[in-house]
């Protein structure tokens, strides 16, 4: 996971800027001195051409439901696809990234705690995490085996039920019955072990709705896999990692 804390200024902003840029730029039939004399992360750039684009300001950043981001004029006509980057003195910044990672500690925090299977830390606490996991993904499994290390480390956990076959598989089922149980967290276990719930358990509506909410909450961020971890700054990354490398990556999300 590749962290990143610089101090950035709106996606809109930065835009708006651009496009007064290049507004001026077209009055005065001249392109602009910052883009003749450009430099990336510190680094002089040799442009090939700089044509003006007919997209003026404001310009807006649209999130759509599915988790795509795109920047949008006014009038919906000129559209950019893709990353938004602040070529700031201190470096270039992912603005759309850092926006994203706001947005989805924004989700998090208003997710119910009857959709979260919480460990919480043991002592001082370090730092919170976000699990996207399915019980019958193996990868999680291994995640799961080091709970007590990550938890002693000053860690909470909170695992957001993710069937990776969508919400209407065998594996959906298996988290509703794990939400409906008596003591969600270990049934956690007892699921990674293999000791599953008996099959005519039949999970209360409110516990489909629960792994059915975190499986489109996992699509918006775009979780394509298990298990994919949020850290306390909001980065996101897919696969398991050992702890250790998990502590160091959250003391670094902190600093």
């Amino acid at each position: 996971m590749i962290h990143q804390s610089k101090v950035i200024i709106p996606a809109i902003a930065v835009l708006s800027m651009v496009a007064t840029t290049a507004t001026w730029a077209a009055s005065n039939r001249d392109v602009p001195n910052a883009l003749e004399d450009l430099s990336i992360n510190g680094q002089a750039v040799t442009t090939d051409s700089i044509r003006r684009v007919d997209l003026e300001g404001p310009i807006y950043e649209v999130r759509l439901r599915n988790g795509d981001t795109f920047y949008s004029d006014a009038e919906g006509r000129h559209m950019v696809v893709g990353s938004l980057y602040d070529n700031s003195p201190d470096g270039l910044v992912n603005v759309t990234e850092q926006n994203d990672r706001q947005s989805r500690l924004d989700q998090l925090s208003n997710l119910p705690e009857k959709s979260l299977v919480t460990y919480p830390s043991q002592g001082e606490g370090l730092g919170e995490i976000t699990v996207f996991t399915d019980t019958t993904c193996p990868y999680c499994q291994m995640l799961h085996q080091q709970i007590d290390q990550l938890t002693a480390a000053g860690i909470t956990v909170h695992y957001v039920p993710f069937p990776r076959a969508g919400s209407q598989s065998p594996a959906a089922r298996q988290l509703a019955q794990v939400m409906c149980s008596e003591s969600p967290k270990n049934a956690v276990t007892s699921a990674f072990e293999g000791r599953l719930l008996p099959p005519e358990v039949d999970p209360a509506e409110s516990c489909r709705l629960a792994v059915n909410d975190g499986f489109q909450l996992g699509q918006r961020f775009g979780v394509t896999g298990t298990p994919t971890i949020v850290l306390p700054d909001g980065e996101m990354g897919e696969g398991y990692v050992p702890a250790q490398q998990l502590i160091e990556a959250i003391k670094r999300s902190n600093s």
